[in-house]
Order: C-alpha cells, then sequence, then structure tokens
C-alpha cells in the first residue's frame, strides 16, 4: 500500500510541477523563450504523468504561434491526395507499421506521400518507401531546421494535399504549429496512436481515428473530444509472411522438438509494476513446461533484468533484442508455438502479426486496455493464473491450441480485415470535414483526475530525472551544451536559461 501511495504523490507533486511551468509560460514575454518553455513542457506532460492528458494553456501557446507566422501558401490542392505527417519513422516497432498498411491497404486511385519531421539517422524500413512507391506518392524527410522553419515548410508542403493524416510524437509541436492557423485550409485527421497518454494536437483536429472502444474512456471524459471515429490497425496484407513452423525453426537454427514461445515490445513494455512481473511468469514457464524455450524481441540483452533472467533460467529465455521487421521478426513469429503479449503494457501489433501467420497469442488484462478483438476472446485473461494455465493448455492441447487461434482470426477478420479497414478509411473520409478548423480551447477545463491508468502511466514511462546524484551533474552538462548552441543564435544569459530549466 505504501508504494501505491508513493506513486500517487509523485503524480500529484509532478501535476503542481507541470502547472507552475504553465503558470512560467504565461508569465513569459519573449516569444522564443514560451516557445522553449511550451516544448519542454509538452515533453515533460509526456513522460512525467500528471494526470492531464492535453493542455489549454500550451495549445494555446502555440496555436497563437502559428497564427503570428504568415507564409505563402497553395490555395489549389490535388484531389485524392493524402499526406502522412510522422515525427520519426522506424525500422522496427508497430507505429510506422500502421502507416505502412495503411497506405499499401488504400485504394489504388489514391496518391498517398509520407513526410518525416525530425528523422536523423534512422534509417527508412524499404517496405516503407515501396508503399509510398506503389501509391504514386513522395516520402520527404525535413532538414535539420528550427523548429519555425520546419513548421512553416510542413504548412507549405501540406497545402498541396486533400487530406492530411497526423501520426507525430505525443509531445512534438510541429504540426500545431504548422496547422494551427485558419490560413491553412486542408482537414487534419489525427490517428491517435497513442491514446493512453498525454498529446499535443486536439487545437487542430478535424476528426480523431481511433484504435479501440478504450479509446472512448479517455478521449470524451479526459479530452472532450466527441468528433471521434474507430478505424483501429491495419492487418498485414497476406503475402510472403507465412512460412511452415518446422521449415522457420530450420531456418533459424531452432530444434524441431522445442516448444517456442515469443514475446516482443519496447523494454517500457515489460517494466515491473510493484512486486509483478512478466519475467517471473515467462520464468514458471520454462521450469515447468517440458521443453520450452523463450526468445524475447525488442529489450536490449544487456539490459539488467534481461541479462538476470537470461542468466538465471540458463538461456531458456534468450534476448534478442530489435530484430528486421522484414527478416528475422517474422522468422521467429512463424516459428513460434505461442506469442505472448507484453505486459503491463500490450504489445499491439505485434498480436496482429502472429494472428496473420496463423501462430497462437494469449494476453492478460492490464490498466491501459487491449484491442477489442482480443479483449472479447478466450485470448485474454483475467487473471495471472487463467493466463498460466491457458498457456500450458496451448502449448499442449493441439484442439484448444486451434479453437482458441481460430477465434482470434476471425474476431480480427471481422474487426479488422484488409476490406473492412478499407471501408472504415471510406467512412472517415465521409465524416471528415472539407476545411480545417481550430478551435478555441480558452473555455475547457481539463479532466486532471489522477487514477489508475495515471498511476501506471507514471510507472511505465518516468523517466526519473535526477534520481540519482551523478544524474544532476549529466543534466546540467547536457544544459551547460545546449546554452552554448543558443548562445550562438540568441541573447540570453546562462542564469536565465538555468531558470528555465529549474523545473527538472
Amino acid at each position: 500500500m505504501s508504494k501505491i501511495i508513493r506513486e500517487v504523490q509523485a503524480v500529484k507533486n509532478q501535476q503542481k510541477q507541470f502547472e507552475k511551468l504553465l503558470n512560467k509560460i504565461n508569465n513569459t514575454k519573449n516569444t522564443d523563450d514560451k516557445i522553449d518553455l511550451a516544448c519542454i513542457a509538452a515533453k515533460y506532460a509526456t513522460y512525467k504523468s500528471t494526470g492531464y492528458y492535453y493542455s489549454t494553456k500550451l495549445e494555446k501557446v502555440f496555436t497563437d504561434y502559428a497564427k503570428s507566422i504568415k507564409v505563402e501558401i497553395r490555395k489549389e490542392y490535388k484531389p485524392n491526395t493524402y499526406l502522412h505527417v510522422l515525427t520519426k519513422a522506424y525500422k522496427g516497432g508497430g507505429h510506422t507499421r500502421v502507416v505502412e498498411k495503411w497506405i499499401e491497404q488504400g485504394e489504388s486511385s489514391q496518391v498517398h506521400s509520407v513526410i518525416c519531421i525530425n528523422q536523423d539517422k534512422e534509417e527508412i524500413n524499404e517496405k516503407l518507401k515501396n508503399a509510398i512507391n506503389k501509391k504514386n506518392g513522395k516520402l520527404i524527410l525535413l532538414e535539420n531546421e528550427p523548429l519555425k522553419e520546419k513548421a512553416i515548410k510542413l504548412r507549405q508542403i501540406a497545402s498541396q494535399y486533400e487530406y492530411i493524416i497526423l501520426h507525430t510524437h505525443m509531445e512534438d509541436p510541429t504540426a500545431l504549429i504548422a496547422f494551427g492557423t485558419e490560413d491553412f485550409k486542408r482537414p487534419v485527421i489525427f490517428y491517435n496512436h497513442a491514446d493512453h497518454m498525454f498529446w499535443l494536437g486536439k487545437s487542430i483536429i478535424d476528426i480523431l481515428a481511433t484504435l479501440r472502444e478504450y479509446s472512448d474512456e479517455i478521449t470524451i471524459p479526459k479530452r472532450n473530444i466527441h468528433n471521434s471515429f474507430k478505424i483501429g490497425v491495419p492487418i498485414e496484407v497476406k503475402r510472403n509472411i507465412v512460412i511452415d513452423k518446422i521449415q522457420a525453426k530450420e531456418k533459424l537454427g531452432i530444434s524441431i522438438d522445442k516448444k517456442v514461445i515469443i514475446t516482443a515490445g519496447g523494454s517500457h513494455k515489460f517494466k515491473p509494476l510493484a512486486d509483478k512481473s512478466i519475467l517471473d511468469y515467462l520464468y514458471r514457464i520454462v521450469n515447468n513446461q517440458e521443453n520450452a524455450q523463450i526468445y524475447v524481441i525488442g529489450p536490449s540483452p544487456i539490459e539488467e533484468m534481461w541479462a538476470d533472467i537470461s542468466i538465471k533460467s540458463k538461456e531458456k529465455i534468450k534476448v534478442l533484442g530489435e530484430l528486421d521487421y522484414n527478416g528475422e521478426y517474422f522468422d521467429y513469429i512463424n516459428a513460434a508455438d505461442l506469442v505472448i503479449d507484453s505486459w503491463p503494457m500490450s504489445g499491439g501489433t505485434v498480436m496482429i502479426d502472429a494472428i496473420s501467420c496463423n501462430t497462437p497469442v494469449i494476453s492478460l488484462k492490464n490498466p491501459l486496455g487491449q484491442f477489442d478483438y482480443l479483449a472479447k476472446s478466450a485470448a485474454y485473461c483475467k487473471t495471472e493464473e487463467e493466463f498460466y494455465e491457458k498457456t500450458k493448455k496451448i502449448l499442449n492441447d493441439e484442439n484448444f491450441r486451434n479453437n482458441l487461434l481460430s477465434e482470434v482470426q476471425n474476431n480480427l477478420h471481422d474487426e479488422q480485415s484488409e476490406e473492412i479497414f478499407r471501408e472504415k478509411l471510406k467512412k472517415l473520409i465521409e465524416l471528415t470535414p472539407n476545411v480545417h478548423r481550430v478551435k478555441d480551447l480558452s473555455n475547457e477545463t481539463e479532466n486532471k483526475q489522477i487514477d489508475d491508468a495515471v498511476i501506471l502511466l507514471n510507472y511505465i514511462y518516468n523517466k526519473h530525472f535526477l534520481k540519482k546524484r551523478y544524474d544532476k551533474l549529466f543534466v546540467y552538462l547536457i544544459i551547460h551544451i545546449i546554452a552554448k548552441y543558443i548562445l550562438k543564435n540568441r541573447k540570453i544569459s546562462y542564469k536565465y536559461l538555468m531558470k528555465y530549466y529549474s523545473w527538472l
């Protein structure tokens, strides 16, 4: 109980810190300083849970800035064209896979382009490039320029397209500055890929595209957004991703008599919650299931908790790190007898990939919700004991395994088949206004109640700034580097800059 009380108090303290930062922004006169602070505040609210799911004050700072930027933009657009806006495209994970599949499953007459705001040195997946090429689109990478210049370029480029679809990072204000003025006319669709977290952009949304029914539990009471439409997550179009299980095991050098279990996701999705950890559950499986071998995709094998469990299990739990989505990743999914969902945060598209490869899945209930097709199936477990017993049954009872796989496959098809997803996209466009509008949020009051989901978010994502003494020295070093860079471009004292970073 004391741990829970400490977590609640931590969130309350962070809420106060966030509100102090908002007040500091409000009292800052210099526009550039105000924007710098607003960017810091957005990142703070995203990764240090505060109870806020959006901020009227931050939205206003960025839209006021957007309206102050006057640039020439095209009044005419090319019909049936779509611009997907990403902060960054990734080789792994589900975020970029959604964009790839969305483009692939769009009507053949549509033109789909992708613009990446802050790609840096991250490589672009060939699959994304191919999807764009097949839809006669362009891949546009913005240069490493100041925020204002990026927002201007985004505004100018986007004005040529009929529809804009945002897949941006939660704390990224570039689209908010680009589209936060009604000088920009093209409608903006926001894909709510991080429905469980704080994000920027409410002011510029013409329609919200959601992933699941659970989204409404946050979208309506926490964000006060009512113009939403559920499109879900597109599933893999049948290609050459499915290979025979024995063939996949042989390809990977795995004995065919091994019971192969896969779990995959970013390291944060497995972070132990209080005294509960999915690692304990995985260890219990390999200890009690003959010939069981677990492969973990995503986390680094040198992370302490993963290195420890690998040694403890005598490498019956083997951590592989990140794998190429178009290569070994699907080899392991095909070789698996079972894919276990990450916990306490669900793996999302990993489950869809597994089902598309005729591999059964299982998931344990968590406070951040699950996709509808899975939550309504026998593969969704309400208790840890049910989770464990069904895992054993899937591995040892062929009839149970096949029945469970058929159920989730049918649910997924009924919810998210290519044909159904395409119909949902048509409906989404029908519901999307023809002309972009910027919303005035000045009369709204945010629901900042601290509930279980808020506490869990804090536990999973909190970066614990300054947790140890050397952290403080590291942050001061970073501030020193930032100060040197800023002082080359703008007159501002070190003392003034340090004052801005005092929220840490």
